[in-house]
């Protein structure tokens, strides 16, 4: 029996910085195709497409969230994700200073309750000098940290996934 990775990408979503999006669909990309793991991507659902669409330079994430309905929802589903999920590819970089990543840490808290689960962080700055990165909290929840999407890929390749055979050959296109 065969048990692909489910893995959690967590991390900043925001509307005005394309990078909380950019990131996440160059993992995706990497592994489209690839029958050894499967993805949580929040960024995917109506709700944050609907959020995308909104003139952010004229309303506030405030004003966003309060103006759309089910809101409530999203503690329980980001819950839901990480329980299902087998691990978690953690962006911990700030791209947008006027968004909250709380989310994130709660996310974070919750893979605590779950030791067996890894937690890669990503990081593209000193983490010993960082707010964040350096808290107790967050060094606790965090099992590996890397400098990028494409060093936490390597990672999840190397310790994670099954080596291709030549029956399961992908094109991963580029470079």
């Amino acid at each position: 029996m065969s048990m692909n990775e489910l893995v959690y990408l967590i991390g900043q979503i925001s509307a005005r910085k394309p990078e909380t999006h950019k990131w996440r669909e160059r993992i995706l990309t990497r592994y489209s195709g690839d029958p050894r793991v499967d993805f949580i991507d929040p960024c995917s659902n109506s709700f944050n497409q609907e959020i995308m669409k909104m003139d952010k330079e004229k309303v506030s994430y405030t004003e966003m969230f309060k103006n759309i309905k089910g809101t409530q929802l999203l503690v329980p589903k980001d819950k839901s994700y990480v329980t299902r999920s087998t691990m978690a590819i953690a962006n911990m970089n700030t791209y947008d200073s006027k968004k909250p990543i709380i989310g994130t840490f709660f996310e974070l808290a919750w893979y605590i309750e779950y030791p067996e689960k890894t937690v890669i962080g990503i990081y593209g700055g000193d983490r010993e000098k960082d707010l964040n990165c350096n808290h107790p909290f967050v060094k606790e929840a965090v099992n590996l940290w890397v400098k990028d999407d494409a060093e936490a890929c390597a990672v999840l390749d190397h310790y994670y996934l099954k080596p291709l055979t030549h029956t399961h050959t992908l094109y991963r296109g580029g470079h």
